[in-house]
């Protein structure tokens, strides 16, 4: 399993640990692979939580949205290559309150919930880095939420597209071509469409993006990659 994965965060290095500790009790290669492309939901918000997706390859997002009195608030939490997903339904039979979209094409396997729940209740090791791992990346959704309500409309928009610049694979001549809606690249930076529409014209006219019927072109991925 490749755990190649630039962006690591702390919690990031937790879930890999234990995965890696999972698969010392639990035949992780039984499960079937299932491919997804870029742009494609894994799961829906509503949907009930009875098996978790162990990503091979790839990576995905969660939107999760809020109303607040600035509009529709959007946190992302991602996963990358060798992860674990949706930890925090452990133990619960909730249903989602997010949509999951792949962001990278995209192999994982379906781990049914009660066969990942019955390995860590006979690991002490397991089930301590589970806990480890849930308060590590709690403090860093906490973290990205206060960061995300401080930005304005036009951080918000570049941060979200400088997300994407690092996710997905350089064309040969060097862009980014990116497949979405403005209405469902809106909801992910947590703008209006009428808002997001200016910003990417205001980008395009500073030579940052093309503009294309259903497709935006990030032209000048350095730029994007020195937003933070």
């Amino acid at each position: 399993m490749n755990h190649d994965n630039p962006g690591r965060t702390a919690s990031r290095e937790l879930n890999l640990k234990l995965v890696d500790k999972l698969s010392q009790c639990l035949d992780l290669t039984a499960y079937p692979p299932v491919k997804l492309g870029v742009g494609t939901r894994l799961s829906y918000s509503g949907d009930t939580v009875t098996r978790i997706p162990l990503l091979v390859s790839g990576a995905a997002d969660a939107s999760m949205h809020q109303m607040t009195d600035g509009g529709t608030q959007v946190l992302l939490v991602s996963w990358g290559a060798g992860e674990i997903m949706l930890l925090s339904y452990l133990f619960t039979r909730e249903a989602l309150t997010a949509d999951i979209e792949v962001t990278e094409n995209t192999v994982y396997r379906w781990l049914p919930i009660e066969v990942v729940e019955e390995c860590l209740l006979g690991n002490q090791e397991l089930l301590v880095l589970l806990v480890r791992f849930l308060a590590l990346r709690l403090r860093e959704v906490q973290a990205r939420e206060r960061s995300w309500l401080e930005r304005g409309v036009h951080e918000r928009v570049c941060a979200t597209l400088a997300r994407i610049v690092k996710a997905m694979p350089r064309r040969s001549e060097g862009g980014v071509m990116l497949a979405a809606t403005h209405e469902s690249l809106a909801a992910r930076c947590g703008v209006s469409r009428l808002r997001l529409s200016k910003e990417l014209k205001e980008l395009e006219d500073a030579g940052l993006v093309r503009l294309g019927r259903g497709t935006i072109e990030i032209t000048d991925t350095a730029w994007f990659d020195a937003v933070r």
